[in-house]
């Protein structure tokens, strides 16, 4: 009996030690989470593992080590090429595997940050000026809904200008030279969905909100947030104004109307008759008015809880929150 006792312990014992180290290998050969586009240089004579440590420094793979074993017992290594490759991360192993037997890239890229806050006009502003595309042919498909992204509403409302507001993701990008408009707002809409996840999707859920109106909040955090640290601080004032039926009063709101942005708005601005102009109606705007990068999503899907309503800013880009009206207008004659 103590013989059997203990043969099933050190089966369990066993059986625990595969597991885990099974969940390992699985984690450490799964895609490399962050979305990006990285271009890596494979050089000619360049061994197998000197390419896989190469691809871990430059975050295309998780873990050179294990990357490379699997690829000795379960692969062709030696078939890798030599060349320049662009690499949009996360990539399963098995397709990087392909890319890299393909002999790399041989068109001409050019590399196009995108920053955060931007509307679709300035965005598309930035492709045109790389030389990528056509500005009309642009904005003609960001008018247009595009089919294939579960992330898009399926409807819209008539005040919203373009249906792909929000969702050119702002990040760093390689392109090809010759990339079609068609090829690069899919690569942007690609690396939203990414950022975009299902804990994103899922949390949007336990709010009650549409992934529409998820985008759409952190697109208004994006452009009144100045501090990284005040993202939630700010969503949490906007979802405080939400619940009790006030106006968000946000002056970005308004500014996403003007073709260039003012410097400083005046009181006849915040009479203009639209769904945009928060301080004339209750809610959310009819959609987003930036595209917000990803701690802007993370602070809409997650605000911080507290009683602010207001918030006026200082000089250095930090704000002033209070909970009270009058406190608030103390703030501001300071």
């Amino acid at each position: 009996m103590k013989l059997f006792k203990l043969f099933m312990m050190l089966v369990v014992i066993v059986a625990t030690i595969i597991l885990a180290v099974s969940l390992l290998v699985r984690y450490q050969l799964s895609p490399v989470p962050d979305a990006a586009s990285v271009v890596i240089q494979i050089e000619t004579g360049m061994s197998p593992r000197a390419a896989v440590e190469m691809m871990e420094e430059n975050h295309v793979i998780r873990d050179a080590t294990f990357f490379y074993l699997w690829m000795k017992y379960f692969d062709e290594p030696n078939l890798i090429q030599a060349g320049r490759y662009i690499v949009d991360t996360p990539i399963d192993k098995t397709d990087l595997m392909v890319k890299l037997k393909s002999g790399g890239d041989h068109k001409e890229s050019i590399r196009v940050t995108i920053p955060e806050g931007l509307k679709v006009e300035e965005t598309i502003d930035i492709l045109v000026s790389h030389h990528l595309g056509e500005r009309q042919k642009y904005l003609d498909l960001c008018r247009t809904p595009i089919d294939g992204y579960d992330f898009l509403p399926e409807n819209y409302s008539e005040h919203v200008f373009y249906p792909l507001e929000g969702y050119l993701y702002p990040d760093t990008y390689d392109f090809f030279t010759d990339a079609t408009e068609e090829q690069v707002i899919e690569k942007l809409l690609a690396r939203f969905n990414v950022v975009y996840s299902t804990d994103y999707r899922d949390r949007a859920r336990e709010l009650g909100l549409s992934d529409f109106q998820i985008v759409t909040m952190a697109s208004i955090v994006e452009k009144e947030a100045k501090l990284e640290n005040e993202r939630p601080m700010i969503a949490g004032v906007f979802y405080n104004r939400m619940q009790i039926g006030m106006a968000f009063q946000s002056c970005a709101t308004i500014q996403f109307l003007f073709e260039e942005p003012k410097e400083r708005l005046l009181n006849i601005d915040l009479e203009i008759d639209s769904p945009y102009n928060t301080y004339q109606t209750v809610g959310l705007p009819p959609g987003p008015i930036a595209s917000p990068g990803k701690k802007s999503l993370e602070a809409a899907l997650w605000p911080e809880d507290h009683e602010y309503l207001y918030f006026v800013a200082n000089e250095d880009g930090s704000h002033q929150f209070n909970e009270t009206y009058a406190g608030h207008l103390e703030d501001k004659n300071d």
